[in-house]
């Protein structure tokens, strides 16, 4: 597959486990992603004007976990600035609590989500077995959200520090192919 602009994907590693890490690692991939007024797609599209595209996703396996951290240059970025910058936004999360306005904007967008995933037959069939197949529970559909709405800021700063920093990670730089002579 071949790309016109140079891409960034850097996903970081953490523990899949239903734990004190997993649900905060969920907050974080509402956070820095979600659509075109996340921290990632507002900084970094929209402000600095370094991508064309960002995002954020966890990617919960049995063991261990991903969350993937990726964006798309824009015209004139190389990759190595675009990779500067997605780490300064992280370290923003890791080194100031999100604001508490901020904070409840986000517990509305995860509790949609997980009703929204669930409000259709196919949907529920859905998470019970995943929850059955990956963590040998189908009732967490009755207390995943509950698990959820326990996080607080001080966990989604916490987490941040200790599975996003730089030691926890790979970076892959994706290349547009060069014109053939």
């Amino acid at each position: 597959h071949n790309t016109d602009f140079p891409a960034v994907i850097q996903p970081f590693r953490f523990p899949v486990e239903r734990t004190d890490v997993f649900y905060p690692v969920g907050f974080l991939g509402t956070l820095l992603p979600r659509g075109e007024s996340s921290r990632l797609y507002r900084a970094l599209v929209d402000e600095q004007q370094k991508a064309l595209f960002v995002g954020n996703f966890p990617l919960p396996t049995e063991d261990p976990g991903l969350s993937i951290a990726f964006g798309i240059t824009n015209i004139g970025v190389s990759a190595k600035d675009l990779e500067a910058a997605l780490d300064a936004e992280i370290e923003k999360v890791q080194k100031e609590l999100i604001p508490e306005q901020e904070f409840q904007k986000l517990r509305n967008q995860v509790e949609n989500d997980f009703i929204t995933a669930n409000s259709s037959v196919a949907g529920i069939a859905e998470s019970l077995a995943n929850y059955k197949m990956y963590y040998g529970d189908s009732n967490l559909i009755n207390t995943e959200i509950e698990r959820y709405m326990k996080v607080t800021r001080e966990d989604i700063q916490r987490v941040a520090k200790q599975y996003f920093n730089k030691n926890n990670r790979v970076v892959l730089h994706y290349m547009p192919k060069s014109p053939q002579p």
